[in-house]
């Protein structure tokens, strides 16, 4: 079997792993490079290796996450915290020095901008890709999804860096505050990577209820049922669907398609175009559906309590 034949035979999740594999090879050569000529000749640059090294180590316990269960996974999903969390605070630090530091003033070549501009927004396009594509995989899988956007931040930024007038201070505090921006908002990302097991329903989709309390029953045996857990049109809500039979309610935690799956291409193409500026304010408010869907599972069972039925925990939960 050839080379491509074995890569149509891959799996979804598989694939991803592939390709996060070969990115955290680049990634290391790339920082490695950095942090060598940083000891050179641009201390600066050490800053930079370093925070990169923290992100392609979070990356690397990821997939040592889907492969090897030497760790458990709050073991594993712990250290991506701290590693995520070390990388935004040496971001945030490396972005500081301009208000500690003497400016030097840096002339790039169009071409250099060019090209920096395009592999920036290419890292963009394929985070946001990937964020879009991922669905509910697991943690590890969505973990990598997080972090490659942190680095398609970065990627932003240095764009940014490069465009604008390196013969102002002004920009060069307008790069230093939106770094500073970039680096709280990985380490936020950092906390949700924490948090998220508790907080989300991914592994906790399937919930399954016994009638214990028949006069509280509103619900006919042999219905289908809806509950709407969590409403929103750009994101898509949260519903819980199941059949009740013989007073035994199964089903699932779902998510409706969202605004973006909805959308015609014409629209997606022209959302594409504008991902620069979009994309910070469909994260605002993606931010607050993940607070607003908090404990889901939890609503779900108390909305079913009130009916008269109970939460059948699987032996196998802990």
């Amino acid at each position: 079997m050839g080379l491509k034949d074995r890569y149509k035979n891959l799996t979804y999740e598989q694939k991803i792993i592939a390709y996060t594999v070969i990115g955290i090879c680049f990634s290391a050569l790339l920082a490695a490079g950095k942090l060598v000529i940083g000891a050179l000749s641009d201390y600066t640059l050490c800053g930079v290796a370093i925070y990169s090294f923290a992100f392609i180590l979070s990356k690397l316990e990821c997939v040592l996450g889907v492969k090897s269960d030497k760790r458990t996974f709050n073991q594993r999903n712990f250290l991506i915290f701290i590693l995520l969390l070390i990388s935004s605070l040496c971001y945030i630090g490396f972005n500081c020095r301009v208000f500690f530091t003497e400016r030097k003033v840096t002339n790039y070549g169009l071409g250099y901008t060019l090209g920096i501009a395009f592999i920036s927004f290419m890292e963009l396009g394929f985070a946001i890709a990937g964020l879009f594509r991922t669905k509910n995989n697991g943690y590890f899988y969505r973990n990598i999804k997080i972090i490659n956007f942190g680095l398609a931040l970065t990627a932003i930024l240095t764009t940014q860096i490069t465009l604008l007038d390196y013969n102002s201070t002004a920009a060069d505090y307008l790069n230093a505050w939106s770094g500073i921006g970039v680096g709280c908002f990985i380490a936020v990302c950092s906390v949700y990577i924490l948090l998220a097991p508790v907080l989300s329903i991914i592994g906790r989709e399937k919930n399954d209820f016994a009638l214990a309390e028949p006069d509280k029953n509103k619900i006919t045996d042999g219905d289908k049922i809806e509950i709407l857990l969590c409403k929103s049109r750009v994101y898509g809500s949260y519903v819980y669907r199941a059949a009740v039979i013989g007073g035994v309610a199964c089903g699932e935690i779902e998510r409706t398609p969202s605004l973006w799956k909805r959308m015609p291409v014409v629209l997606k193409v022209i959302c594409c175009i504008l991902s620069e500026i979009l994309i910070f304010v469909w994260l605002a408010g993606r931010l607050i559906l993940f607070v607003r869907s908090a404990c889901l599972p939890q609503r779900l069972e108390k909305i079913m309590n009130g009916n008269g039925f109970v939460k059948i925990t699987p032996p196998e939960e802990n």
